[in-house]
């Protein structure tokens, strides 16, 4: 039994029903901020770098011996697994591919930063089709079907990095002054009244008893 041809006209619905399809699915970009700690816990950041210290935020390459400055790398996370072989089964999630796009982007900056002797990767920002975000703890990643995206424009410096700002210290108001206690006022004593002294002894000695009476 000979299956029967399939009309064009259906052929050409197919068509232009795929067509409609896939540009939506690569159109999708979601923007996303995601935290610099625990992507880097993660991911291998700390085996990438090794030695490197890197810090992100503008403001971590203020006084640094700058030797290779404005390095713009773009990280790619697909949906392979670790880049090879087949796709994953199921499709990681936004995250997860960003996760891969910032380990895809680090590990350039560290090939820059070797590759200029380098010490550290400072003054890391997000510079996403060149808008810049520029935050100490998170960082941009642009998701879409298949893949995401994560842009970093870093300076690389030689020497000790900054320190690490601490955390602000709230500020508490000192307590109002509490005004002091008003004295307690001293009642002197009452003046003495003159004493009447008392009436001396009696200098005369009383008599005798008489004597009793002799019986008969």
């Amino acid at each position: 039994m000979t299956s029967l041809p399939i009309p064009l006209s259906r052929l050409a619905v197919l068509a232009a029903a795929l067509v409609a399809v896939l540009p939506s699915a690569q159109a999708r970009n979601v923007r996303l901020m995601e935290s610099v700690p625990d992507t880097i816990r993660l991911t291998r950041t700390h085996e990438i770098l090794g030695n490197l210290d890197l810090r992100f935020g503008s403001d971590s390459a203020r006084g640094a011996s700058i030797v290779r400055r404005d390095v713009v790398v773009k990280g790619v996370g697909t949906t392979k697994v670790k880049d090879v072989g087949d796709d994953d089964r199921v499709r990681p999630s936004d995250h997860d591919l960003c996760a891969r796009a910032f380990e895809d982007a680090v590990t350039q900056l560290a090939f820059a930063a070797r590759g200029a002797r380098a010490s550290a990767i400072v003054g890391v920002i997000s510079n996403y089709e060149g808008a810049v975000f520029d935050d100490p703890t998170h960082f941009e990643c642009h998701a879409g079907a298949l893949k995401a995206a994560v842009t970093l424009r870093a300076q690389l410096s030689v020497g000790p990095a900054a320190p690490e700002p601490q955390a602000a210290v709230p500020v508490v108001s000192p307590p109002t002054p509490v005004a002091p206690p008003a004295p307690v006022p001293v009642i002197p004593p009452p003046t003495p009244v003159d004493v009447v002294p008392p009436p001396p002894p009696p200098t005369f000695q009383p008599l005798p008893p008489a004597p009793a009476p002799a019986p008969n």
